[in-house]
């Protein structure tokens, strides 16, 4: 007797696990390691040697060196990684099957004793019984859960891509368009001096000082707006990547051939359907969503039979060894399975009609963001025409005042319609590009340019929280 509880406490004993250390959170130090953040970091550096990428104070922050220093630095992305882990967790938790119980029940006989001895001792082990096909349900849960967390992980590594990409767009497109706002802030300023010479020459009158006037107010105008747009592209950016605007200042931003996007005939519907189909993260975890209430249902139409428990055990009756057998049996007296399979079979259709939903919604935009495109690119080839014509316009211009066939007015005028012209085709290819832009994220798959970072091998990038290898979403995906 001895022996056996000294067993059976040993494997309790041995059942206890250690906690991992805690980790106190200091807002202080975390916000000076924030500020401390560069981009030539060590780790960002090892990250992007993992990914095949070039590294270096002279390599130019290309949009698949953003991507990855997002993924190092973004703490949207570490939160992401740590709800992924806990929910995977919490998956192999709710997989595991119920410990037996240990039921111990001393008696001792202070009256009347008859017996040698006054102890009586009962040792049984409570063990619950499975339902018919419990295990197998319960192990498609968790494998359902646990790749839907790995889904909902790969969500947040796209989304962060897809900032940092957008944002490293318009700082680009942003300092593109301020300059050329410079360009024609300079010369309103041109032509109002121009047209002032005139009047106070008495060549004209003054309306046409005040129309100059108003145009380079206006010009001086869009020139503060376009910078502030840069600025905030610029801070946007920093907060998309993880790390203080400061960070950015030295940075050679790049983007080959930004300013030749694909022809939307390229983008054939048919391809762009079965990658939306293929490729959609959160299609796959509704999906994975679906399977575990399937799952679910399977483990609810087990409980239809009994909850069932048996108890061999052990009794020592006042020197008397015995050997007993319980059992313990639920009684369905005040409600059986039929409410419970009517829920899990509700939540089952609710799943397959939220897979169904999102596909009909993913098609739709798929449409919406192809049609969209083409006609922002058409919309952008023709102001590109326009602007060339009056680039064209402008230096026949200044080759007619060099040979005295026109006056300095009119050469700034012309100066002035291509300096306009030129903002006007940027507004159009910025309004292109953020329109394929939307067609990615309806995608979720780069489409230009083209990128080599992939699922397989976004498990090398770490994070610059815990440096922690995470993985991305099913093999296959495009990142």
């Amino acid at each position: 007797m001895k022996s056996a509880l000294a067993g059976l406490l040993a494997l309790s004993l041995g059942a206890c696990a250690a906690l991992p250390t805690s980790r106190a959170w200091d807002p202080q130090a975390e916000a000076r390691a924030y500020a401390a953040r560069r981009l030539d970091d060590h780790g960002l550096a090892t990250s992007e040697a993992r990914f095949g990428l070039p590294a270096g104070a002279n390599a130019p922050w290309t949009p698949d060196r953003i991507t990855v220093a997002a993924w190092y630095f973004d703490p949207a992305l570490a939160q992401a990684r740590a709800t992924a882990e806990r929910v995977q967790a919490e998956a192999a938790v709710a997989a595991q099957r119920a410990n037996p119980t240990l039921r111990l029940g001393p008696e001792k006989v202070f009256s009347g004793l008859s017996a040698a001895s006054p102890w009586t001792i009962g040792v049984a082990l409570l063990l619950p019984m499975l339902h018919p096909g419990e295990s197998a349900a319960r192990g498609e849960i968790a494998a359902a859960d646990t790749q839907a967390a790995r889904d909902r992980l790969a969500q947040a590594v796209w989304q962060s891509r897809a900032n940092a990409v957008a944002a490293l767009r318009d700082v680009l497109l942003a300092r593109h368009a301020q300059a050329l706002a410079e360009t024609a802030a300079r010369a309103d300023n041109a032509l109002f001096a121009a047209v002032r010479q005139r009047v106070t020459a008495g060549e004209d009158d003054r309306g046409a000082l005040l129309t100059a006037q108003l145009d380079m107010q206006r010009a001086a105008a869009d020139l503060a707006t376009r910078r502030a747009r840069r600025i905030a592209a610029e801070h946007a950016l920093a907060a998309a990547v993880g790390v203080p605007v400061a960070a950015l200042n030295d940075a050679k931003l790049e983007w080959p051939q930004l300013e030749t996007p694909p022809v939307p005939t390229a983008l054939p519907p048919a391809a762009l359907a079965e990658d939306a189909a293929r490729n959609r993260i959160d299609l796959a975890a509704l999906l994975e969503r679906y399977r575990a209430a399937e799952a679910r249902l399977r483990l609810v139409a087990g409980s239809r039979y009994p909850a069932t428990s048996i108890a061999p055990g052990y009794l020592y009756d006042q020197g008397q060894r015995k050997l007993t057998f319980g059992a313990d049996v639920e009684l369905p007296l005040f409600h059986g399975a039929d409410a419970q399979i009517r829920a899990a079979a509700a939540a089952r259709d609710e799943a397959a009609a939220a897979a169904r939903a999102r596909q009909a919604t993913i098609l739709n935009q798929l449409d919406a963001a192809r049609a969209d495109y083409a006609q922002r690119y058409a919309a952008w080839q023709r102001m590109a025409r326009a602007a060339q014509a009056a680039r064209s316009q402008a230096a026949r211009a200044a080759a007619s005042r060099k040979a005295g066939q026109i006056d300095r007015r009119a050469e700034l005028a012309a100066r002035v319609a291509s300096a306009s012209a030129a903002l006007a085709a940027q507004d159009a290819l910025s309004a292109a590009l953020n329109s394929l832009g939307r067609l990615e994220d309806v995608l979720q798959r780069p489409l230009w340019p083209a990128s080599r970072l992939t699922a397989a091998t976004a498990a090398g990038a770490q994070s610059a929280s815990d440096h922690n290898a995470f993985s991305g979403g099913r093999d296959g995906h495009s990142f």
